[in-house]
């Protein structure tokens, strides 16, 4: 401790500012290792909020900032809790199987990649993946745990969309080329474009407002809208067109299953189909340029540009006779396949489902199949396990989310990019300390005393929310 004290000691003669970041650091480290759940809540915020814009060094392609340091502190804190017995990390979950062989496969077919140092690049950003999958898995452990990190989620979300407001107001807002290719006035989030900006803002939307009923105190639900609100207007003002249309598309198809939502929903559907077609036929009022300005944002969504990609995937798949291209290599290989997507900005495949066709063929879908189904079980089992109670709105809202991310990524996304399998892993989380309850005869947490669901509101009145 004394030699520590010097070394700092000397920093501070040559660097105050250093000095203060290395004590700062250790207090750090060791309050994460003294409580490794701040080390799971300090990983997410930094997952949420790192960019290529606000990293501190860059080595080769990959950049430095605030996520590898919590990533490392994260380990460590798993590490010592392994070491002082009080945590196993080789434990199984749900899609731990298909999700290793696909990380086996990956790495496999650098071999054949056609530029394996960019096929090694997105191996590590899977390892890293990997390794946030089992830190979150590894410390999560309780209901506590948990609701930690959704509100850790929560304010991360609340902190972008605040850094970004600010940002706008003082001028030391980031801007990109994208903004100049939408014709300005869209926001680009801690230097980000768009589709970032609203596609990691998206997840806890669902959520937040889900949460908000089951608060029994006024104070926090309306907290809790209110941070839900400023969180869906920053994610707007992107004009993400992803970020607005999976959002929608996840609430509605999940609140579908809702028996009173289902019913009104569709009643509300075909009045208004039936009222916006009379008012076209006979070209009322301003029906015909919504109808024309809606049809011309839906045709922007699947771009020529797209189109061009999605057709280049289908023929590096059908020229690999199934097996992919491997890791990385698909902007080096484009240029035998179309031109001018070589030589633009577009140089992927606009797509998870397409790029997992070119990179990883037959068995990447395959893979992908087995998730989903997985996922599927997941939440029929959870949404059954938890009806009545407390942790009835996660296990609804987050596959929400999810489903909002899945609608969307057939026309953009990367599999290995955005914070999706880090919310995928929050609710595999919930689902086994679930499971583990059911499995024990355990009472799951109930609705504070007042508080029902609205769509367990049976006829009469009363509160419908007892597990069957």
């Amino acid at each position: 401790m004394a030699l520590a004290q010097l070394v700092v000691l000397g920093i501070f003669t040559l660097e105050p500012i250093l000095a203060m970041g290395a004590v700062f650091a250790f207090m750090l480290v060791t309050l994460v290792l003294d409580r490794p759940l701040w080390g799971v809540c300090l990983l997410i915020a930094a997952r949420l909020m790192d960019t290529a814009s606000n990293a501190f060094i860059q080595i080769g392609r990959t950049n430095i900032g605030t996520f590898e340091p919590a990533l490392l502190m994260a380990l460590a804190a798993v590490f010592v809790q392994v070491l002082r017995g009080r945590q196993k990390v080789f434990f199984d979950w749900p899609w731990r199987l298909p999700w290793f062989l696909f990380v086996g496969f990956a790495g496999l077919s650098i071999a054949w990649s056609a530029n394996r140092s960019d096929g090694i690049s997105e191996v590590i950003s899977t390892l890293v993946v990997t390794a946030n999958i089992v830190i979150i898995l590894s410390m999560v452990r309780t209901t506590g745990d948990f609701l930690a990190v959704v509100y850790t989620w929560l304010a991360a979300c609340v902190m972008i969309g605040v850094i970004t407001t600010l940002g706008d107001a003082l001028g030391f807002g980031s801007s990109g080329p994208w903004e100049a290719a939408a014709g300005g006035g869209r926001e680009t989030g801690l230097g980000q474009q768009p589709n970032w900006y609203a596609m990691n803002l998206m997840f806890i939307v669902h959520t937040a407002f889900g949460m908000a009923i089951t608060q029994k105190r006024a104070l926090y639900r309306w907290g809790l809208v209110a941070a839900g609100l400023f969180v869906f207007f920053n994610l707007m003002r992107s004009g993400s067109r992803g970020g607005a249309y999976s959002l929608v598309i996840g609430g509605a198809a999940i609140s579908l299953v809702l028996p009173v939502f289902r019913k009104w929903f569709l009643r509300f559907i075909g009045v208004m189909g039936v009222l916006f077609l009379v008012l076209l036929s006979y070209d009322m009022g301003a029906v015909s340029k919504a109808y024309f300005r809606i049809w011309n944002a839906l045709d922007q969504g699947v771009s020529y540009i797209r189109h061009l990609n999605w057709l280049t995937c289908v023929d590096m798949f059908l020229d690999t006779w199934g097996r992919g291209i491997g890791a990385g290599g698909y902007q080096d290989l484009l240029e035998h396949y179309n031109l001018k997507l070589f030589n633009s900005v577009y140089r992927y495949p606009h797509g998870i489902f397409w790029g997992l066709l070119a990179h990883y063929g037959v068995i990447g879908l395959l893979l992908a199949g087995w998730l989903v189904g997985i996922l599927t079980k997941m939440v029929l089992d959870l949404t059954k396990w938890t009806k009545g109670s407390f942790l009835e709105i996660y296990a609804w809202t987050m596959p929400a989310a999810m489903l909002s991310y899945f609608a969307w990524s057939f026309v953009e996304f990367e599999y290995n990019e955005k914070p999706f399998w880090e919310w995928f892993t929050v609710y595999t989380a919930l689902y086994l300390l679930v499971k583990r309850m059911v499995d024990k005869g355990e009472s799951l947490p109930p609705m504070p005393g007042g508080v029902f669901i609205p769509w367990r509101k049976t006829k009469d009145g009363s509160e419908a929310n007892a597990s069957p």
